[in-house]
């Protein structure tokens, strides 16, 4: 009865989340079994990809977008770094570095146990997102080819 009462608030967080895209007329992909939307947008630079699941185990929402880019293995330590003195800015979201790999995400999530998420939270989540992206998707770019060094990204960020 548990995992029915569950499965039912997932699918009524999902139906929300697609009203809240639909009202934006958002172009999105959905796979209705999965509660996944595939979306995306470009900003002034790179496309960012974009994937909303609404998790039933853990009745949470999850927005994670890749970060296209490929940082080398000599700019990883500069990245991560980079990335930390980020995420202390920032009051929502956050990136992610994997420094093995050198694959870069940001990620935004907010859970919906015990409570109905209203369209707003998720145009919020999804337009403050791609804000951020924009915001620093050039500029880990820019770290990562080695066009600006870490110096130089931080000074930027400052505000």
């Amino acid at each position: 009865m548990a995992d029915e009462a569950a499965r039912a608030h997932a699918l009524k967080t999902f139906e929300i989340l697609c009203k809240a895209l639909d009202s934006h007329e958002w172009k999105y992909d959905k796979n209705e079994e999965g509660l996944v939307i595939d979306c995306g947008a470009r900003g002034d630079d790179l496309p960012m990809p974009v994937k909303i699941r609404v998790r039933e185990d853990r009745q949470l929402v999850c927005l994670v977008s890749h970060i296209p880019i490929e940082v080398p293995e000599n700019k990883r330590i500069e990245t991560a770094a980079a990335v930390s003195m980020v995420n202390y800015r920032l009051l929502n979201g956050c990136f992610e570095f994997d420094i093995q790999n050198g694959r870069l995400f940001f990620r935004m999530s907010t859970g919906f146990m015990g409570t109905v998420l209203s369209e707003e939270v998720f145009s919020y989540m999804l337009f403050v997102s791609l804000r951020i992206i924009d915001d620093y998707n050039d500029k880990f770019e820019a770290l990562a080819n080695g066009t600006i060094g870490l110096d130089a990204f931080l000074p930027q960020d400052q505000e």
